[in-house]
C-alpha cells in the first residue's frame, strides 16, 4: 500500500508536468485500492492545481479542481484513508527539533501518516530517503 504525495497526484494529473511520465509508470505498476490518499493530500492538491503562481495559465479554476480531483480519484487504484490511530504521536516526535523548514508541518505529518497506516510514501522528494521509519519510494531515481 502507498501513500503518494502532492507532487505525484499533481505530476498525475497534468499532462505537462515534468515527471507526468514517471507518475503514470508508477501508477500503472499498481492494483486497485493501493495507493492512498489524505485529507492533507486532497487538500495540498486542490490548492496548489488551481494555483495560478505554479501552472500559468494552466491552473485550474477551484471547480476545474475538484472535477480533476474526482476525475483522479475515481481510478480504482485511489482509496480515501482515514487518519490513522497513533499519528499524532509520530508527527509530534518528528517535529521535535527546533529547526524549520516551509515544508516541514506538511511533510513530517504524511511521513507519521505513512508509518501509522503501513504505507510505503511515493514521492520525487530525496528528503523522504533520509527519514529513517518511513519506506519511501522516491521516483525518478535509480
Amino acid at each position: 500500500m502507498f501513500l503518494p504525495d502532492v507532487n505525484v497526484l499533481l505530476a498525475l494529473a497534468f499532462d505537462a508536468h515534468q515527471h507526468h511520465p514517471i507518475a503514470v509508470r508508477w501508477l500503472d505498476s499498481i492494483g486497485d485500492g493501493e495507493a492512498r490518499l489524505c485529507r492533507v493530500t486532497q487538500s495540498g492538491f486542490l490548492r496548489l492545481a488551481s494555483n495560478p503562481a505554479l501552472f500559468g495559465d494552466e491552473a485550474l479554476t477551484l471547480s476545474e479542481a475538484w472535477g480533476c480531483y474526482d476525475r483522479l480519484t475515481g481510478d480504482t487504484r485511489f482509496e480515501f484513508g482515514l487518519e490513522p490511530v497513533g499519528l499524532e504521536h509520530y508527527w509530534r516526535r518528528m517535529t521535535g527539533a527546533d529547526s524549520y523548514s516551509p515544508k516541514i508541518w506538511t511533510d513530517r505529518y504524511l511521513a507519521a501518516f505513512s508509518i501509522t497506516g503501513g504505507l510505503r510514501m511515493v514521492t520525487f522528494d530525496s528528503a523522504f530517503a533520509s527519514l529513517a521509519e518511513v519506506q519511501s519510494v522516491i521516483l525518478g531515481t535509480v
